[in-house]
């Protein structure tokens, strides 16, 4: 068990000083807004894909590739039962309208990917890979299919958006979830990847986890003291986020006969902060983007704790 605490805090405070050289980037007035556009978008557009794609070939075979069917089909469940048990929460705390969908939303989404990547391989290694793919692939499916049709009922415009669209499939589809299919159709098909191309993936896809971590310090770094205003609302998404949805997430995996290391890692993902495209969509929608950007924040800085928490409590699993 000593071995087991020492590790989640040491694999935490490794996340930590990444997280830390990107607050103290921002405090010293090296980075501006520009860079901190610019960061996402080249991790979730290029160096994200090559990471879960080169990392892909090495961690998977063909073996392997039933087992992240069926995680995918245990995580899904494990969505619909966190976002309706939100739809009994807004009726208990009378959510107020025009924040419903987030509620919803930060409830029951974490940051599978950018967070919950490097955090499940710090914790696990790399052989988490396939376990954190399927929750990131239940959880986008859920997000931008149904979460995003509840964010548009938040707007002021009365229409809400279609629940599928082609627009909903491109996102679904997205550059992250591209790299680790492609991937999937190299191990299926069998077909060597040229060194020149294995090496250079797996160099730039080897950036993706200091840059993710940064870009949280960065974020953090940028939030100011005095518009931190915590409410029943705020109280009810973190109760979404640290005991509800880890609590029934464990709950449902008792039922299936799956690896220790997915239940383990299906909880980690379980009890991560809000999913980070909530405060986006919510400025697209028009809706409680402060709300959005607080809960976000919030559970992120939360997370220093609950990670190493979790870490020890997934370890009696």
């Amino acid at each position: 068990m000593d071995q087991v605490v020492k590790q989640a805090f040491e694999s935490v405070l490794t996340l930590f000083m990444l997280g830390l050289a990107g607050f103290y980037l921002v405090r010293r007035g090296w980075v501006n807004e520009a860079v901190k556009d610019f960061l996402p978008k080249l991790v979730v557009g290029l160096t994200l894909p090559l990471y879960l794609f080169s990392t892909g070939l090495r961690v998977l075979g063909k073996d392997d590739l039933g087992s992240l069917v069926d995680g995918t089909m245990v995580a899904t469940l494990t969505m619909a039962a966190t976002f309706f048990l939100s739809f009994v929460l807004i009726k208990i705390l009378k959510v107020r309208k025009g924040r419903r969908g987030l509620f919803t939303v930060g409830f029951s989404f974490s940051n599978t990917m950018f967070l919950g990547l490097p955090i499940n391989v710090a914790l696990f290694g790399e052989a988490s890979l396939p376990f954190v793919m399927s929750y990131f692939v239940a959880n986008s499916l859920w997000f931008w299919i149904f979460g995003c049709y509840l964010l548009s009922l938040d707007s002021p415009d009365p229409r809400p958006s279609r629940i599928i669209s082609f627009d909903t499939v491109k996102k679904i589809l997205n550059p992250p979830l591209a790299g680790f299919l492609v991937a999937v159709l190299f191990i299926a098909t069998g077909v060597p990847l040229p060194k020149f191309l294995d090496d250079s993936t797996y160099m730039l896809g080897s950036t993706t986890v200091p840059l993710a971590i940064m870009y949280i310090g960065m974020g953090l770094a940028s939030l100011k003291r005095n518009s931190i205003k915590i409410d029943k609302d705020i109280l009810g998404v973190m109760s979404g986020r640290f005991i509800f949805c880890p609590i029934l997430t464990v709950l449902i995996c008792s039922f299936f006969d799956n690896p220790t290391i997915m239940n383990q890692v299906f909880c980690i993902q379980a009890s991560l902060p809000v999913l980070a495209n909530s405060s986006i969509m919510a400025g697209y929608y028009r809706s409680d983007t402060s709300f959005a950007v607080l809960t976000v924040s919030l559970t992120t800085m939360l997370s220093l704790i609950t990670v190493p928490i979790f870490r020890v409590l997934v370890s009696f699993m």
